[in-house]
């Protein structure tokens, strides 16, 4: 006996919608140039932080006993949601943050290159990761990247960033004159 199977609504709108995923996938994924762009995760460890202390720099090394609990910090946040804004940081605001004694900034410097995986393609092949923390553009909770020395286009904002700040603080690694 030959049962054939007559077309259904319900397995038309199975076939529909998983071809629509398929499409938003692959779409977003080109558009970020990056297949993991869907994985909010950041596990990545610097090769070196450096705190732009209200006009002094510490340094904070793999070997440094802070390192672990600061680099736990940051990764938490950059992992926590995150949205692409067009506020980039310039070259001048970029200098100033070095020396400011008005601010404090950290810089996560990547060997090799790291990615943040977000819908946004901007922030791949990064070899620092700039996060003001007091002072200009801190109360926008802002990320910049940077790649050869060079600013990166936009930024990534994040609602938690002021926790960095507070770890910061209360292990005495910096604390605001």
């Amino acid at each position: 006996m030959d049962k054939s199977r007559s077309p259904s609504l319900f397995g038309l709108l199975i076939t529909v919608l998983f071809l629509s995923i398929g499409l938003v996938y692959l779409f977003v994924s080109l558009n970020t140039q990056d297949p993991l762009w869907f994985i909010s995760t950041f596990a990545e460890r610097p090769s070196q932080i450096v705190i732009n202390c209200y006009g002094s720099q510490i340094f904070i090394r793999p070997e440094d006993s802070r390192y672990d609990g600061l680099v736990n910090q940051v990764n938490e946040v950059i992992s926590g949601s995150k949205y692409w804004d067009s506020l980039t940081l310039s070259d001048d605001t970029y200098l100033i943050y070095q020396d400011s004694p008005e601010m404090m900034v950290m810089e996560l410097f990547y060997t090799p290159r790291v990615r943040i995986h977000s819908f946004y393609k901007y922030f791949s092949n990064l070899d620092s990761i700039i996060i003001p923390l007091d002072g200009r553009h801190a109360s926008t909770y802002a990320i910049f990247g940077r790649v050869n020395e060079t600013n990166t286009a936009g930024s990534l904002h994040f609602d938690n960033t002021p926790e960095i700040r507070q770890w910061v603080e209360s292990q005495g690694i910096c604390v605001k004159p």
